[in-house]
């Protein structure tokens, strides 16, 4: 048999404190319990019980604020709406370095005028970031932010007047076309620019009917020489060949041609 003292030992008594010891939780839970305690508080009576209910209030917001300490700060949001600068994002337009374009080629038809502007990989290129304006006698295009920099492309006196609201830009394969539409039908404009037309007039041979009347013979040296003074080195050479061979085959003429050195 058994003695008493050979038992295991006595249960252990356990206080209110421990019957309601606050255990760790998060702050909802906390924020929940707190609630209950204070209904409990409203409607209980006895001055030890709520005395007691206040200790456990006063301890699970000791906890809430514990917890909320140890927290990390929230960051700080700006009434700025705008997003923060990205260091990856490109310049803006404005920033960019500027290209004048001044290479083209062209061509006419009877109803238009065609420039082909050269540029590779503008068939990529945003259409928003085209830009073009039409007067009567040019246009000015601006690319904008294309592979790292703006493009502007200017055309001015032109030859003849286009008619601006039937005018328009085409992106094609590495090339801008402009289409400018021809006030006049038909008619051959012969050079892009009136500066290039005056000039290609100035230096056509000029000829006198009157003096080609008179004495066609020297009507006709006064152009070869007018010709040879204003023409470049392949023009020269060329008239030079024509005139030995033209002297060669007159040797026995009785009006022979004059000597180079009257050229």
């Amino acid at each position: 048999m058994y003695s008493l003292s050979e038992t295991t030992n006595p249960p252990k008594r356990f206080t209110s404190s421990d019957l309601f010891a606050i255990p760790a939780m998060d702050a909802k839970e906390l924020a929940l319990d707190l609630e209950d305690l204070r209904l409990l508080l409203t409607s209980s009576k006895r001055p030890a019980v709520q005395q007691w209910i206040k200790s456990k209030i006063e301890e699970i917001e000791k906890k809430i604020a514990s917890q909320k300490e140890k927290q990390p700060a929230p960051v700080p949001h700006s009434n700025d709406s705008s997003p923060a600068p990205d260091a990856n994002k490109s310049a803006t337009p404005s920033s960019l370095p500027t290209v004048k374009v001044t290479n083209y080629g062209w061509d006419e038809s009877d109803k238009f005028v065609k420039v082909y502007i050269t540029l590779q990989g503008v068939h990529n290129a945003n259409p928003s970031t085209i830009q073009h304006t039409f007067s009567n006698f040019g246009y000015d295009i601006l690319i904008s932010d294309f592979s790292g920099k703006n493009y502007v492309m200017t055309m001015k006196g032109l030859r003849d007047e286009i008619v601006p609201e039937s005018s328009q830009i085409k992106q094609k394969q590495d090339m801008l076309l402009v289409m400018m539409k021809k006030k006049t039908e038909g008619k051959k404009w012969e050079q892009l620019t009136k500066l290039e037309y005056d000039e290609k007039q100035k230096r056509k041979p000029k000829f006198d009917d009157k003096a080609m009347g008179d004495d066609p013979q020297a009507s006709l040296m006064n152009m070869m020489k007018q010709m040879y003074e204003e023409g470049d080195d392949e023009l020269k050479r060329t008239i030079r060949k024509a005139w030995h061979e033209g002297q060669n085959k007159r040797n026995t003429a009785d009006m022979p041609l004059p000597s180079l050195d009257d050229m």
